[in-house]
C-alpha cells in the first residue's frame, strides 16, 4: 500500500474512533443539576457513546460554594431499560478519575440500546440521588480498534 494511502488510512481510522480510544475524566456533558446541598455534574466518554469500555466521570460540588466536595462517596448503577435484570453497579473513586476533583466508574458495556445511569451521593452535607437516560450505540467495527 503506498505510503500516502496508509498515513489517510491511520488518520480516518483515529479520527472515527475519537475519544473511545481514551478516557478521561470529562465527555459528553450528560446533565448538570442541583440535588440536596450538592450540584452533580456528569460526563461519559467515549463520545458518541458505545458499547464496550465507558468512563462516566462525576463532579459533584457544595452547592452553597461551588467549591469540590472531597468527602462525598459516589456510586453508579447503569440500567439496561429493554432488558431489566441487565444491571452494572460502580463506585466511582478519585484513584479511577485522572483529575482529582472528579470521581470516575469505568464500565464495560455490553450490548447498544438505551440505558439508565442512576448516581447516588453520600457526604456529609446529606444523601442526593439523579441520574439520566443513555443511548448507547453500536460498538466499532473490530477493524478499527486494531489500528
Amino acid at each position: 500500500m503506498p505510503r500516502i494511502l496508509r498515513c489517510a488510512v491511520t488518520w480516518v481510522a483515529i479520527w472515527l474512533s475519537g475519544p473511545s480510544a481514551a478516557f478521561a475524566d470529562g465527555g459528553t456533558v450528560r446533565f448538570s443539576e442541583r440535588h440536596g446541598n450538592y450540584v452533580i455534574t456528569a460526563f461519559t466518554s467515549p463520545t458518541p457513546l458505545r458499547a464496550g469500555p465507558v468512563d462516566i466521570s462525576v463532579l459533584v460540588q457544595d452547592a452553597a460554594s461551588g467549591e469540590p466536595a472531597s468527602d462525598v462517596a459516589v456510586v453508579v448503577r447503569l440500567n439496561a431499560i429493554d432488558q431489566p435484570q441487565a444491571v452494572l453497579t460502580q463506585s466511582a473513586t478519585a484513584a479511577s478519575a485522572t483529575n482529582k476533583l472528579f470521581r470516575a466508574a469505568l464500565f464495560e458495556l455490553p450490548w447498544a440500546g438505551r440505558w439508565r445511569a442512576e448516581i447516588s451521593i453520600s457526604g456529609p452535607a446529606g444523601p442526593a440521588e439523579t441520574g439520566c437516560e443513555l443511548e448507547v450505540g453500536d460498538p466499532l467495527p473490530a477493524w478499527l480498534t486494531l489500528w
